[in-house]
């Protein structure tokens, strides 16, 4: 006689209810496996060479080669408008600037803080 029990099913059923029992998934599609691999070489075929695959994406293609000339239509180009600057450009304020040849500006001789000409 076996001294001890080595299985029970002793509290499973409430351990795999505690989440409620649920249905199992319906799956969309029965699966391929071991099926006929000559059968499946021909559905693959048929379903390559179907009509109505083809003309699906015959009316694809068509559809989204006139997909850009409709959003073309619908959306107007907007104008662009030069930008002015407004106030003073502090860019030709600055010596490096001002001194540039290509610019048209002479270098302004300024003296530098702190001294005065008049002694």
């Amino acid at each position: 006689m076996a001294e001890y029990k080595n299985h029970t099913t002793h509290n499973q059923s409430r351990k795999w209810h505690r989440n409620g029992s649920k249905k199992p998934r319906l799956q969309r599609y029965e699966s391929l496996k071991g099926v006929d691999p000559k059968f499946l070489g021909s559905m693959r075929s048929a379903r390559k060479h179907s009509k109505k695959s083809l003309k699906m994406q015959a009316n694809n293609a068509k559809a989204m080669s006139a997909h850009p000339q409709a959003l073309q239509a619908l959306v107007q180009p907007k104008e662009v408008k030069p930008k002015i600057p407004k106030g003073d450009n502090h860019k030709l304020c600055r010596p490096a600037y001002t001194a540039h040849p290509s610019l048209g500006n002479e270098l302004v001789s300024t003296s530098p803080r702190g001294s005065s000409s008049a002694s």
